[in-house]
């Protein structure tokens, strides 16, 4: 997972790291050869969420820094995609590894013309450490810890969209729209979701499954894949959104519909701060969800 820790010095691993940083940095050279006079961002995780909050405060970042111009270098077409909501900003698409030899190039270069836009990776943010005796949610850490703004810092919003290329197929305020997978979340029960299957049919509501990949719809649901830039015009038409708390819940922030995150019941890493504690979204109904939680029990708690 972190590809920076490795605890040996034989031989072979200092050897090895050598090489890998000397790729990166024969690979970074030829970046900023290319892009002379641009803010360059990277981000090491193939993660939508992290690239939401890292584009909510770029601008304001960029503009601390006095740089006309940003470019993003990201690990996945999905994160390009994020980074294309934002009009203005373009973004490269490296492999992971590549990805991470670069990276390893920029910390060892300390060139404060690159900058790595995480919290935890590699070690760019110490504000994780307070997370032991105080709360502060993640999108705050992106906010001053990686970025150094003030707190009240007003974020950037998307302003990219499309419309879905099949939104008239979407049966207007009685669709809904399920998002049932996340990479990093721990999943919710298939039961659950096959009640709030049920019960949405039950009361009139068409029922789509987002899916992208190889995922798989639910059980009595249609799948459903747009865009990441047409997202927020289907939970629109749909009117109703219910999602484990994941990046397309950021991804859709803005969207003027009903929006139902669910959160699994853990902790965020080894702090004593629920996941609800770290990730509610304003503008959701961010509801979490214990292990012997039913469907009837969240539906009590959203009201």
């Amino acid at each position: 997972f972190n590809t920076y820790a490795d605890y040996s010095l034989s031989e072979e691993t200092v050897g090895r790291m050598r090489k890998r940083l000397q790729h990166g940095l024969e690979r970074l050279e030829k970046i900023k050869e290319r892009f002379q006079n641009e803010l360059l961002i990277f981000c090491p995780f193939n993660a939508l969420g992290d690239i939401y909050l890292c584009m909510s405060y770029l601008p304001a970042y960029q503009k601390k820094m006095g740089y006309e111009k940003a470019i993003l270098f990201v690990p996945s077409n999905a994160c390009a995609n994020v980074v294309r909501l934002f009009e203005g900003y373009e973004s490269e698409v490296y492999k992971q590894k590549e990805l991470d030899a670069i990276i390893q190039a920029v910390i060892y270069t300390g060139d404060k013309r690159c900058y790595i836009a995480h919290q935890d990776r590699p070690y760019v943010v110490s504000l994780h450490k307070a997370l032991y005796v105080k709360k502060i949610p993640l999108e705050t850490i992106y906010c001053c810890g990686v970025f150094g703004l003030p707190k009240n810092t007003t974020p950037a919003v998307p302003n990219n969209w499309e419309s879905y290329t099949k939104l008239d197929d979407i049966k207007e305020g009685k669709t809904a729209i399920l998002s049932p997978y996340a990479k990093s979340v721990t999943s919710l029960s298939e039961k659950l979701w096959n009640d709030i299957v049920t019960d949405l049919k039950s009361r009139g509501y068409t029922v789509y499954t987002n899916v992208a990949g190889d995922e798989k719809p639910l059980e009595g649901t249609d799948l459903i894949s747009p865009k990441i830039n047409e997202m927020k015009s289907v939970v629109e038409k749909a009117g109703l959104f219910i999602g484990i708390r994941s990046g397309i819940c950021d991804v859709i922030r803005t969207a003027d519909c009903m929006k139902i995150a669910l959160y699994p019941d853990y902790y965020y890493c080894d702090t004593k701060w629920k996941a609800i504690d770290m990730y509610a979204i304003d503008g959701f109904r961010n509801i979490e969800v214990k292990d012997d939680d039913t469907w009837e029990d969240l539906k009590k708690k959203i009201k």
